[in-house]
């Protein structure tokens, strides 16, 4: 233990301390040696009681919950790959090592079943009782020094319409499912109908298309089958050019160290293939947490590949032994070896630029059943990984603890069956602090899994706005908004809005109402126009037009009240400053010509 905590000291010196090229690769040599001496001998499976009464138990969101452990992936090694650290009471206190388990745990939270058959999005939206009456819309300016990059799973459904593409930069369509064999798809789900491409491109954020390769000998199957690779190529730029994507996102998983090479040569040829179709297309990749096989050749990478986007999570989760946070921040000798900051400083050693690092975080959480409430606690049964739109709508905002080392929330609480659980996840607080890493540490942006796992709730859409957006100071701000209310640009795109959704201004009428109150007094002035000349038309003309004068007035005295319902002080003044003037000046210019006697 003194030895392992003496090389992680000295990787991080290495890190902030400046060494030399030849010195950081003997210690980062030294690391990786050490971590492969941990690695179990003699496997055993786990498995996990999963049982249907407690996914019942998990609420309406349980299609959104991934399997606890895959039969053919976990595998861990008893008592050297999940040890446990002991302190002086002979209680557990965190883990030692936890390698093969932390691999194949990273798949669970991806992998659906393979019995799933397609569903259209609105068969999915059903599944997650999914609406659309709670959204964060407001405009935002993209700050283009930093991205925001999240990953929309398909059995996400239609939960793009509440995302605000303002504050994403990229949108990774999750997912294209390769088959290693031959290089196609087993299935590509709704990429050639989603509106989702439409959706994003409209605000300037672009869209890719993920592709997916797990397990050991998925990864071996195409790597070494250049036919496959290149079918696979050819398939890829096809379906870009349908849906006018923006580029690829892979996520291939326990890639054998032995495929190196042959992942570097994919990895090239697929980006050359690409940018001879389109300069700007986007070739990003999806890191593991850890690089234990040290598969990513990172120097010759760097210069084909626009974004890495390291997993950031699972740090614990399915096969852990301890209940712990899903992406500590640090770990400070009680989560074990690995956190964010040490996968960070390793991929920055190993020769990425930080403005191509993206750190990705989850939007979801990982329960247990617990010997005890406090923590760390040894973990009786993994229940599952709630997202946190399941944990908002089952607890409220369950605001108990932070643990400050990981910088990450939890949650222990007994249930109606008497037992200890514990919930460890991140909500608005402890993103904040990893979001305010990122920036600090000058890296590329922010990574999420997975959009729509917040749905329905606003505040992790204001924190993103708030970190990553533009923001001017409030003066300027102010006066900017005061401009722009008015501008023809607003109101023409208010108006187109309405054309394209009618449905919108129905749960959210203030900023028609407050078009309708703005001009109001104007389109007084010129219905009192129409009517002064309109009186030497035929009578029929003009008792229409004085009809429809009074129908007007009528119409905007019931806007005026029905928009109580919906607006602030703000709005109302404009609409009965509105009213008022228009009347004042309808009367006044107009008296004469409304008496009978002047009538033909």
């Amino acid at each position: 233990m003194k030895k392992h905590a003496l090389l992680l000291v000295m990787l991080c010196a290495c890190v902030l301390g400046g060494h030399s090229a030849s010195a950081q690769e003997t210690l980062k040599q030294q690391f990786d040696e050490y971590i492969d001496a941990k690695k179990p001998e003699s496997p055993v499976v786990v498995e996990s009681d999963n049982t249907s009464q407690e996914k019942a138990m998990s609420g309406v969101d349980t299609a959104t919950m991934q399997a606890a452990i895959t039969p053919d992936t976990v595998a861990i090694s008893g008592e050297e790959a999940d040890t446990a650290f002991i302190d002086q009471e002979g209680e557990t206190v965190g883990l030692q090592a936890d390698t093969t388990a932390f691999i194949s745990r990273n798949l669970a939270v991806k992998e659906r079943s393979s019995q799933e058959k397609d569903a259209s999005e609105a068969e999915y939206d059903k599944q997650l009782y999914l609406t659309h009456n709670k959204a964060y819309k407001k405009i935002h300016k993209r700050d283009t020094t930093r991205s925001v990059f999240g990953w929309h799973p398909y059995w996400m459904g239609s939960a793009f319409k509440s995302y605000n593409f303002d504050i994403l930069s990229t949108v990774a369509y999750f997912s294209y499912e390769l088959n290693p064999a031959t290089g196609g798809y087993y299935s590509i789900h709704n990429w050639r109908k989603t509106e989702l491409i439409d959706s994003a491109h409209a605000h300037g954020c672009k869209v890719v298309l993920s592709v997916t390769n797990f397990g050991q000998n998925n990864n071996r199957k195409f790597l070494e089958n250049r036919s496959a690779q290149q079918h696979f190529i050819n398939n890829l730029i096809t379906l870009l050019r349908e849906r006018n994507g923006d580029g690829v996102n892979l996520d291939f998983e326990n890639i054998p160290a032995s495929q190196r090479t042959n992942l570097t040569n994919f990895i090239i040829d697929l980006s050359n293939s690409l940018t001879r179709q389109r300069k700007d297309y986007l070739i990003t990749i999806a890191l593991p947490a850890v690089d234990f096989g040290n598969v990513y050749n990172l120097p010759q990478l760097t210069k084909y590949v626009d974004m890495f986007v390291i997993m950031g999570y699972e740090y614990h989760g399915s096969n852990s032994k301890v209940a712990g946070p899903v992406a500590p921040l640090a770990s400070g000798g009680k989560w074990g070896p690995f956190d964010l900051e040490k996968s960070v400083d390793a991929y920055l050693l190993s020769g990425v630029s930080p403005d191509k690092l993206i750190l990705g975080l989850p939007y979801y959480g990982a329960e247990w059943t617990t010997k005890d409430l406090k923590f760390p606690s040894t973990v009786g049964r993994f229940v599952g990984n709630p997202t946190y739109r399941h944990i908002r709508q089952r607890h409220g905002e369950p605001r108990c603890c932070d643990d400050e080392i990981s910088a990450s929330a939890y949650y222990a609480y007994r249930n109606n069956g008497n037992q200890y659980r514990q919930i460890w996840y991140e909500d608005s607080t402890s993103l904040a602090k990893k979001y305010d890493y990122i920036i600090e540490n000058k890296l590329g942006g922010v990574g999420i899994w997975a959009l729509g796992y917040d749905h329905g709730y606003t505040d992790l859409w204001k924190l993103l706005a708030a970190k990553f957006t533009l923001q001017a100071p409030q003066k300027a701000q102010a006066s900017s908004k005061a401009l722009s209310r008015f501008s023809f640009r607003r109101i023409m795109y208010m108006a187109m809005r309405f054309i394209n959704n009618p449905a919108r201004f129905l749960s959210n009428p203030r900023p028609l109402l407050m078009i309708f109150g703005s001009l109001f007094g104007v389109s007084m002035f010129g219905f009192f126009m129409l009517y002064r000349f309109g009186c030497r038309l035929k009578r029929g003309t003009n008792l229409a037009v004085k009809g429809g004068v009074a129908f007007f007035i009528i119409l905007m005295v019931a806007v005026v009240f029905i928009a109580l319902q919906y607006t602030g002080v703000r709005e109302i003044a404009y609409l009965l400053g509105g009213l008022l003037l228009g009347t004042i000046i309808f009367f006044a210019f107009s008296r004469r010509y409304l008496s009978e006697k002047d009538l033909p």
